[in-house]
């Protein structure tokens, strides 16, 4: 009783399945044209047709009057073969095995057409010959089973994608089922209960599980390709901003170095010579017994003293680093803000940006600038973070600023004390500069939080 449950109800399992999946690529061809879903909906498509015929137009399921509906039933599961063997052939790369594989898909469509016009002879003129062509089906299908097997083979040597073994998988149960639906083509012939139709219903459902196991583990592999080139250009993207802050910090290191030679240069040759000049005009004028004479001297040695000031001013602002030359902390934090928008970094940044440019002057931007590029820097380099925050107020003419990120923390004193430490030594040095303080804290990845003061203008 139960056999006989299953075998009328299997097929309408079957016939939900695939409106299922229809209506899902119909949806899916909507918005994307994807070729090999195509035929893969048109070769269901035909399934669905043939089994409407077979439950709904052809009372009982099993006549074949009229003739004209019976024959159209068959065609359209001889159409679905037609469309089966198209879809296999679109889902494979054969490089060099190209025509090869052509010509037996070819061959296939053509036994195919061949078998169903020799199938509507038998029917219609010939219906003693009707067993005759039963072998003759068996003799089609073994030829169809054994071109998924030389497709699944060709796929085994050249070590294709995991998904197509699902794929041909299913093509084995469809074309197996077929060859035993044809042995009980009979209603009264039934093998483990189902009859001729739940059998090909069997070979249908097992084939469009395997194709939507296929589809899942394709998609999946597509995902985390995806995901692998968007790590790879984050990498690289990271590797490009590592590359332009280390050139920034080499090319005012470089300044710095060459502005430190010049002021020894100058301090230890026209400083040393002014201060010379000085002692010997002034020793002149100690010595000389006009009044004029010495009005004169004095007048240039203050002249001297004047230079010597200029110079020694000079050299300390040479020696300083300090110059006009700004750089903008607001552009900067905002192109890392859009160089990392579609990446899985985020750049977060809490600012007050009027007060930057109203209350700092350039010398405590440009220190403030290395002290942020150093930290985000070290954040992107070693963090291992996703998030990155840099805040920036301003209260009773003190600066504030914090660069927090979700990472992994170090350990600040043995950092200090390595050999890799030289750049939280500048980031000390800048901020004793400025008169600041700044500390290190490791709380769900890493805090660095400095002050310094400004002077109300």
């Amino acid at each position: 009783m139960n056999d006989i449950l299953l075998d009328s109800v299997f097929p309408y399992i079957t016939m939900g399945a695939i409106v299922i999946v229809i209506l899902f690529f119909s949806f899916y061809l909507y918005y994307v044209e994807e070729p090999i879903f195509r035929k893969y909906r048109n070769y269901l498509g035909f399934c669905f047709l043939y089994l409407v015929m077979k439950e709904m137009v052809l009372v009982p399921k099993y006549t074949q009057n009229p003739l004209s509906l019976y024959l159209l039933s068959e065609c359209f599961i001889w159409g679905s073969f037609v469309y089966y063997v198209r879809f296999i052939y679109s889902t494979v790369d054969f490089k060099d095995k190209k025509p090869f594989f052509e010509h037996i898909v070819k061959i296939s469509q053509i036994i195919l057409i061949l078998g169903f016009i020799l199938y509507v002879i038998t029917q219609v003129f010939f219906k003693e010959y009707k067993d005759l062509f039963s072998f003759i089906y068996i003799f089609i299908s073994l030829y169809m089973l054994l071109v998924a097997v030389i497709f699944i083979v060709f796929l085994y040597k050249s070590r294709t994608f995991l998904y197509y073994k699902y794929l041909y998988l299913g093509s084995v149960f469809l074309l197996i089922f077929n060859i035993i639906a044809s042995f009980f083509d009979d209603p009264s012939k039934n093998f483990f209960g189902f009859t001729n139709l739940s059998i090909i219903c069997i070979g249908w459902f097992l084939e469009l599980i395997m194709f939507l196991i296929a589809l899942g583990i394709k998609v999946k592999n597509e995902w985390e390709e995806k995901h692998r080139i968007m790590r790879e250009n984050l990498e690289h993207e990271k590797k490009i901003l590592l590359q332009e802050i280390d050139s920034q910090k080499l090319a005012y290191q470089s300044r710095q170095s060459e502005r430190l030679r010049i002021s020894i240069d100058i301090h230890d040759g026209i400083s040393n010579a002014i201060t010379g000049l000085k002692f010997y005009i002034s020793d002149k004028r100690l010595q000389t017994k006009e009044n004029s004479e010495k009005i004169l001297l004095q007048d240039i040695e203050q002249e001297l003293n004047s230079i010597y000031i200029q110079v020694r001013d000079y050299i300390q602002k040479l020696y300083g680093g300090q110059d006009e030359e700004k750089y903008d902390i607001l552009l900067f934090l905002s192109s890392l803000q859009k160089q990392y928008n579609n990446s899985n970094l985020n750049f977060i940044t809490d600012i007050e940006e009027v007060e930057i440019n109203r209350n700092l002057n350039i010398y405590q931007q440009n220190e403030l600038y290395f002290i942020l590029n150093e930290c985000i820097g070290n954040s992107i380099k070693h963090a291992r973070c996703n998030t990155i925050k840099v805040s920036i107020y301003f209260e009773n003419h003190i600066c504030y600023f914090k660069i927090k990120d979700n990472g992994k923390g170090f350990d600040f004193a043995e950092k200090l004390n390595s050999d890799s430490g030289l750049g939280l030594s500048n980031i000390l040095q800048r901020i004793k500069k400025l008169e600041g303080n700044i500390t290190f804290e490791n709380s769900g990845g890493t805090l660095i939080s400095g002050n310094f003061p400004y002077p109300e203008f």
